[in-house]
């Protein structure tokens, strides 16, 4: 009778659990990229989102395609377009939109500027059944940097990006392929992949210990996906395009920790970086505007959904979206030197 070496028994265990790792991490990142990425970003329908109209604002609608998906675009300003002083492109982050800035939005404008917002793939008014990948948000600011520079009203104006979470790892990736004249990144992520186990990491227990296995898979799924630039790093885009750019960051944020932002990691003379010790994931507010923003994050275990009513229309959203102007200052002294 052949009996087999114990060294041959434990090769085939050791082969068996790598065989099985392999195969529960690869299924852990598919079913959490198809969770992030297949779904549409719209409206919390129990939400407040503040309209142009309160603000206002003019609405010019814009024309923007991106891979032959009409998104949803506009201009926004308080004095004709033709009459701003440059053209500020507005990203967007994870969420409803353009929507969720309309505060931020109206600031711009009220400075003198023709802010031009767009809804990337898949999220809010845009097209799309997902938003696809991160990159995704880059390529809707590329395809609206196009439409600026084709309409008569804007075309001959300096442009700036500026963005907020996904948006500002947009505009940053954005950076290397037209011809910007600065970006304000805020709370900008520097790697995708990064990114995703990092928010995989916030939310503990067993999803945070599958965080630390996934990274590859959800590496290679991008470069199947996308290409190369699937796994696109800001930092790397904004050095080669040598684009004048302001990077803010909360050290405090759990969205995007400080050892992966793209504020930590950026280099060289184009590079301004404000790191502000006691702000969270939306440091252009006030501390106390993030503190009522967390709330809405929460587990509420509302009774029923007259009680979820109830809460969100009692909600402060004005008080959400209180501005911090010593932050926004420096934002502003960075575009008037762009």
């Amino acid at each position: 009778m052949f009996i087999m070496e114990w060294y041959y028994l434990v090769l085939i265990a050791l082969g068996v659990i790598a065989v099985f790792s392999i195969v529960t991490t690869l299924a852990s990142a598919l079913v959490i990229n198809k969770s992030v990425f297949n779904h549409r970003q719209d409206k919390n329908p129990y939400f407040r989102y503040f309209t142009p109209e309160e603000f206002n604002l003019a609405v010019q609608p814009l024309d923007v395609e991106y891979c032959g998906v009409k998104l949803c675009s506009a201009v926004y300003s308080v004095k004709p377009a033709e009459e701003c002083q440059k053209v500020i492109i507005f990203a967007h982050g994870f969420g409803a939109g353009s929507s969720s800035y309309m505060t931020e939005i109206a600031r711009f404008a009220k400075q003198g500027f023709a802010v031009v917002a767009t809804d990337a793939l898949g999220c809010n008014d845009s097209d799309g059944n997902g938003i696809k990948s991160f990159y995704a948000g880059a390529e809707a600011v590329i395809a609206t940097f196009i439409a600026v520079k084709k309409n008569d009203q804007l075309k001959d104006k300096k442009v700036v990006l500026i963005g907020h979470s996904w948006g500002a790892y947009s505009v940053l990736t954005a950076s290397d392929k037209i011809g910007a004249d600065g970006v304000v990144a805020i709370s900008a992520f520097n790697a995708p992949a990064q990114c995703v186990c990092d928010i995989l990491k916030s939310m503990g227990g067993l999803v945070k210990a599958y965080s630390y296995f996934v990274h590859f898979w959800l590496w290679m799924i991008n470069l199947f996906r996308c290409g190369a630039k699937g796994n696109t790093k800001a930092v790397k885009a904004l050095k080669k395009s040598g684009t004048a750019a302001l990077l803010i960051q909360g050290e405090k944020d759990r969205a995007v920790p400080l050892k992966h932002s793209a504020a930590v990691k950026a280099e060289g003379e184009n590079v301004t970086k404000l790191i502000l010790p006691e702000k969270y994931h939306n440091p252009y507010n006030t501390e106390a505007a993030e503190k009522k923003l967390a709330e809405l994050s929460k587990n509420h275990n509302f009774a029923d959904e007259e009680a979820a009513k109830a809460y969100f229309d009692a909600f402060d959203w004005v008080q959400t979206t209180e501005e911090d102007e010593k932050v926004l200052k420096a934002v502003d002294e960075f575009i008037a030197k762009c």
